[in-house]
C-alpha cells in the first residue's frame, strides 16, 4: 500500500517553473495560491512524472496534456510546455528522470552536452527537421513532430500506473459513464449511492441506463418520485460530486488530479466532500492532488485532515526574482493562518 505514491519532485524549465523542488507529499495534497502561479501546470507535471515510465507512456501523457489544453492535437499545435525561451524540460520524480527537448534544425544547433546522453544514431540530427528528444531513465528516442501527432495509439489501461484528471469545467456524461464503469468492475456501485445520500438525503441512488448500443443515459433516483430523473436536470454541484467520487475509484492504486475542486459545490458541502475524499482515497490506495481558490474549501480540508494524511501546499511568486516557489503548511500552521487571517493562499 502507498508504495507507488510520489514523495518528491523537481522541475526544470517546465511551463512556468524555471526551477521548483519539493519533498514530502502525502496521500491527499491540496494546492492553493493566487491565479497564474502554476497550480494546474504543477499537477500536469506531476501527472507526467508518475505515469511516464517508458517513452511510449511519456509520449501518451504529452499528447494528452496538449489535447486538454488546446482542445485538439493537429499540425498547428503549439509547443507550450517549456519555460520562456528554453527548448527542454527536465522532471525528476523520486529516482526517475524524464527529459523532453525540442529540436528544430532550421534554426538551432544541438548542444553536445545534451546529446552525449543519446546514442550515435540520434546524434546524427542535422539532416532532420523538427523533432522531440525524449528520455526516460536514460532510455532515449527521437520522435519527429509529424509522427508525434499521428503516432501509435495506446489506451490508458496499458499504462503501468493509472491517473485521471478532473478539470475545471463540468464533466460530460460520457466521461462520467466511463469512470462509473470502473466502479461496476470493482463492485462499488453501492458506495456511490451511499456517498450521494450523504450529499443529499433525498437521493436514493445513481442509475446508468443503456438506451441503445451507442448511448448511455445517466439518472438519479429520488425519494417519493417513481421515475429516475436525468442527471442533466440537476446542477453542476452534483455532477462534480459524482465525477470526483467515480474518479477516485477509477484511479485505484494510482493518482487523481482535481483542478479547482470547489467548482459548482456549495461551501456547506465542502466538509462532506473532504471526508469522502480522505476515506475513499485510503480505501482505493489513490494519491490525490487538488487545487483550490476557496478559503472555505481550505478550512474544510484542514478540519477533515484529522490523521495528518493530507498536506497543504502554497504556491507564490517571489517578489524579487519573479520565480514561483512552493511551501507547505502542516495542520497546526494552516489552522493558525486561517484563524488569524494569515497568508495561506499566496496572499
Amino acid at each position: 500500500m502507498e508504495n507507488h505514491f510520489i514523495k518528491n519532485i523537481s522541475f526544470e524549465n517546465f511551463k512556468c517553473f524555471k526551477k521548483l523542488e519539493f519533498d514530502g507529499f502525502k496521500r491527499v495534497n491540496l494546492i492553493g495560491g493566487h491565479n497564474n502561479v502554476g497550480k494546474t501546470s504543477f499537477m500536469e507535471g506531476v501527472d507526467i512524472a508518475v505515469c511516464s515510465d517508458t517513452i511510449i507512456s511519456l509520449t501518451y501523457k504529452l499528447k494528452e496534456m496538449i489535447r486538454n489544453r488546446q482542445n485538439s492535437l493537429n499540425d498547428d499545435f503549439e509547443i507550450d510546455f517549456f519555460y520562456n525561451d528554453f527548448i527542454y524540460f527536465n522532471i525528476i520524480k523520486n529516482i526517475n528522470n524524464i527529459k523532453v527537448k525540442h529540436v528544430n534544425n532550421n534554426n538551432y544547433i544541438i548542444e553536445e552536452s545534451f546529446l552525449e546522453e543519446f546514442d550515435d544514431e540520434l546524434k546524427d540530427s542535422k539532416k532532420y527537421s523538427s523533432y522531440f528528444l525524449l528520455s526516460v531513465n536514460e532510455k532515449n528516442e527521437k520522435i519527429y513532430l509529424n509522427y508525434f501527432i499521428r503516432s501509435f495509439r495506446i489506451i490508458k489501461e496499458d499504462l503501468k500506473y493509472i491517473s485521471n484528471f478532473v478539470h475545471t469545467s463540468k464533466m460530460g456524461e460520457r466521461d462520467i459513464a466511463v469512470l462509473y464503469g470502473n466502479l461496476i468492475n470493482l463492485s462499488k456501485e453501492d458506495y456511490l449511492d451511499k456517498s450521494l445520500q450523504i450529499f443529499d438525503n433525498n437521493i436514493v441512488g445513481f442509475r446508468q441506463i443503456l438506451k441503445n448500443r451507442n448511448e448511455i443515459v445517466l439518472k438519479l433516483k429520488l425519494k417519493d418520485i417513481e421515475k429516475p430523473i436525468l442527471l442533466s436536470s440537476f446542477g453542476e454541484g452534483i455532477n462534480r460530486y459524482i465525477a470526483i467520487i467515480c474518479a477516485i475509484w477509477a484511479s485505484k492504486d494510482g493518482y487523481l488530479f482535481i483542478d479547482e475542486i470547489e467548482n459548482g459545490i456549495h461551501y456547506t458541502n465542502y466538509p462532506k466532500l473532504w471526508k469522502l475524499i480522505f476515506d475513499i482515497s485510503k480505501e482505493a490506495n489513490c494519491q490525490i492532488f487538488a487545487a483550490t481558490h476557496s478559503k472555505e474549501c481550505i478550512e474544510a480540508f484542514n478540519n477533515e485532515n484529522k490523521n495528518n494524511e493530507g498536506l497543504y501546499l502554497e504556491f507564490y511568486r517571489n517578489q524579487k526574482t519573479g520565480l514561483i516557489n512552493i511551501k507547505d503548511r502542516d495542520n497546526e500552521q494552516l489552522e493558525y493562518a486561517l484563524l488569524n487571517n494569515g497568508e495561506f493562499r499566496g496572499e
